[in-house]
């Protein structure tokens, strides 16, 4: 009867990824601001067994957040905020230092230890919540 049932759950898990639906968010780290700055920074890889799209990234513990890209103009860097990113079928997204990240401002922490919690919400209305784990110092 135990196999019968195991063999009925790691089915109905496999139904369950073959319709997609699969969304893995590793390494979620955050960067609380430094010095008298009110800005801190988020970084995480993302991806998904389906074609889909980052349209909205929250915290409860945030005044807002903003997804940006480094862009570098020949000896020139800024940043450009970024409304949405693509999240192609099976591949990795990084959201890294240099590159893609999360732009917390006003975040309020609950101490150095405190996971920081960041919502997810992509356009097929999948919605993540994370705990970004905190880690001090600045960005490499």
């Amino acid at each position: 009867m135990k196999r019968a049932l195991a063999a009925v759950a790691f089915l109905l898990g496999l139904a369950a990824c073959a319709q997609g639906g699969g969304v893995l968010i590793e390494d979620a780290v955050f960067r609380p601001p430094l010095g008298a700055s009110d800005v801190g920074a988020g970084y995480f890889t993302i991806r998904s067994a389906e074609d889909d799209r980052i349209v909205s990234v929250t915290s409860p513990q945030a005044a807002a957040i903003e997804i940006h890209a480094t862009v570098t103009h020949g000896n020139s860097v800024s940043m450009a905020r970024l409304d949405s990113v693509e999240l192609p079928a099976g591949k990795t997204v990084a959201f890294e230092s240099g590159g893609m990240h999360l732009m917390v401002f006003s975040p309020r922490t609950a101490g150095p230890e405190a996971a920081f919690p960041i919502t997810i919400e992509l356009q097929s209305g999948a919605r993540h919540e994370v705990d970004f784990k905190q880690i001090a110092g600045r960005a490499r």
